[in-house]
């Protein structure tokens, strides 16, 4: 007689324990998909991990500080001239001001980014801001590390240059 699926004295096996094996199968199963989704998840975080140390995230992050999230367009940082370029799309210029109170808003958006951008980031040595709406370019601040805040360059473009 055979003895698969039966008790050693000759009797089946209990149905809960016949029931339950399909749910462990499955249990399993789930466990070693979730596994590899996780697995998968680290290997594709190490790989697009952004360096806090490079000099570009560092400016770009003081700018998008003060301009806003979404703002910083993109960030560049020459290691051989130690300088570095952020187009950003300006969050306080608004065309149905005047002139007058464009240009102060976008000169102090640079300033302060350029200002914060170079706080502390020896690397950089002089940082140039281009401030946008839409594709108009509408300002371009440069910063030197040193430099008081009302010495920065300030060079208007597109609908404020003119006054």
């Amino acid at each position: 007689m055979s003895r698969v699926g039966r008790h050693a004295r000759g009797r089946s096996a209990p149905a809960g324990r016949r029931a339950r094996l399909p749910w462990v199968l499955w249990g399993a199963g789930v466990l070693a998909v979730v596994g590899g989704l996780v697995a998968i998840d680290r290997v594709w975080l190490a790989r697009e991990r952004v360096d806090a140390s490079d000099p570009a995230v560092q400016v770009a992050g003081a700018v998008r500080s003060i301009s806003g999230s979404g703002s910083v367009r993109s960030a560049t940082y020459d290691p051989t001239a130690k300088t570095a370029r952020i187009e950003v799309t300006s969050r306080y210029y608004d065309a149905a001001k005047p002139v007058a109170e464009n240009r102060e808003y976008l000169a102090t958006e640079g300033r302060l980014g350029a200002q914060l951008a170079l706080f502390g980031n020896t690397p950089v040595q002089e940082v140039t801001i281009l401030l946008y709406v839409r594709r108009t370019l509408l300002a371009t601040v440069t910063a030197r590390q040193g430099q008081k805040y009302d010495k920065m360059s300030v060079e208007y473009g597109g609908p404020v240059v003119r006054q």
